[in-house]
């Protein structure tokens, strides 16, 4: 997608309030980092969010440039996670059959037919309803059976909204006190280039407590990850910007909370990266259950904002070179 059809997806008139809105703080002239924005767009791809979310408005064009902005991303993956490999990851039902080694659960949607859903709600307390392609955890859903009444009806609505059911994750007492109403996760992004993977970036993502997902776009928060030590490291950010030095959800300080299971989740994401090499970079989201980690999806190319936001610095660098390694032949 070229850079002049990222910009006409943009929505100005918000934008635009939002720049007023950080103009009464910080003494700019919200007109003057409008035009701004649209010179940052020019130069470095970037779209509205990416000038919002790195505050590009107190850097230098020197840091700018070392971004990866949504327009850089967008020709990085074509090479490093083409599109092709899409309904690999992004159907979950797929991805569940591709991955269920490290998935550990078992699921069912419409195409299974109405005896194994209804099998499946019959031994099940309670499931959870997940679009088979969706994105940033919408229309997540847990449900209680027996609070299903009329099971064909059910199957029926899982059919027209293209939603499947999966067993429910039962979370690590430890790592749930961060916020015990919310599956938090970690996102590990891996790259894998010729058989040998290694990680990237680790972050972990803490939920607001006033949902089932810990989604950065659902309300929750995110915070880096010291990977050599396995623990939380620094400040949790919420999308909105706001830091936090404890879980909003549960006051836990979350600078120096050790992870459960450090190093078989490393052992785990670096193992599936090697599941399909021809996809070079992928973003899994991890959960801790109670017998250990499993991851719910990996997405293909994954969005650095979350990273570069929480890692305060630009990624670009690191993507060109792994452009290298896999030109490099």
């Amino acid at each position: 997608m070229g850079i002049f059809k990222f910009a006409l997806r943009g929505n100005y008139k918000r934008h635009y309030e939002n720049l007023k809105e950080l103009a009464s703080h910080n003494g700019k002239s919200p007109q003057l980092m409008f035009i701004d924005t649209a010179l940052c767009t020019l130069v470095t791809g970037s779209g509205l969010q990416d000038y919002l979310n790195y505050k590009f408005y107190d850097k230098t064009w020197k840091e700018r440039k070392e971004y990866a902005t949504i327009g850089y991303q967008s020709k990085f993956y074509k090479l490093a996670a083409s599109e092709k490999y899409f309904e690999f990851f992004s159907n979950k039902v797929n991805f569940n059959h591709n991955f269920h080694k490290f998935v550990k659960r078992e699921e069912v949607s419409y195409a299974d037919g109405y005896d194994k859903v209804e099998e499946f709600i019959k031994t099940h307390e309670s499931v959870i309803r997940k679009p088979i392609n969706g994105l940033g955890g919408a229309r997540v859903e847990k449900i209680m059976t027996k609070d299903i009444k009329e099971p064909k009806d059910f199957y029926k609505k899982l059919g027209i909204s293209d939603c499947m059911i999966e067993e429910e994750i039962i979370q690590d007492p430890e790592w749930a006190k961060l916020s015990p109403n919310s599956i938090n996760t970690l996102r590990i992004v891996t790259k894998c280039i010729r058989g040998k993977s290694d990680i990237l970036y680790a972050v972990a993502r803490i939920g607001s407590g006033k949902s089932i997902v810990d989604n950065f776009h659902q309300g929750g928060v995110g915070v880096r990850i010291n990977t050599d030590k396995g623990i939380l490291e620094g400040i949790c950010i919420g999308k909105d910007g706001v830091e936090h030095d404890v879980s909003p959800a549960s006051g836990i300080k979350v600078d120096g909370f050790k992870i459960p299971y450090w190093n078989e989740i490393k052992d785990m994401v670096c193992e599936a990266a090697k599941v399909n090499d021809a996809v070079n970079i992928v973003g899994w989201d991890v959960a801790i259950s109670t017998t250990g980690p499993v991851i719910i999806e990996g997405n293909r190319g994954p969005g650095m904002d979350l990273i570069q936001v929480l890692y305060n610095r630009g990624v670009k660098s690191d993507l060109e070179e792994i452009k290298k390694e896999i030109l490099n032949n």
